[in-house]
């Protein structure tokens, strides 16, 4: 039971964390890192980074609710 409250909590955290990271990283200039015109490879970038991001993010939080648990 406890197992499918962190898997829930995992993808609620996930999924409201991508958008949130997409649009912060949209602040960040990476037209200096690709060649004019490569605009679908930024947006993919982007993309990448922001779901790694969320991942890591959501499996921190989650690892830190374990550990708490565990304790009580």
């Amino acid at each position: 039971m406890f197992e499918q409250i962190i898997i829930t909590w995992f993808l609620v955290i996930f999924v409201a964390l991508v958008p949130i990271n997409y649009r912060a990283l949209q602040a960040l200039n990476f037209g200096n890192l690709f060649q004019r015109s490569s605009t679908w490879q930024i947006k993919f970038l982007m993309i990448v980074i922001s779901i790694s991001l969320a991942f890591l993010v959501a499996f921190a939080v989650l690892t830190i609710f374990r550990e708490i648990a565990g304790i009580f």
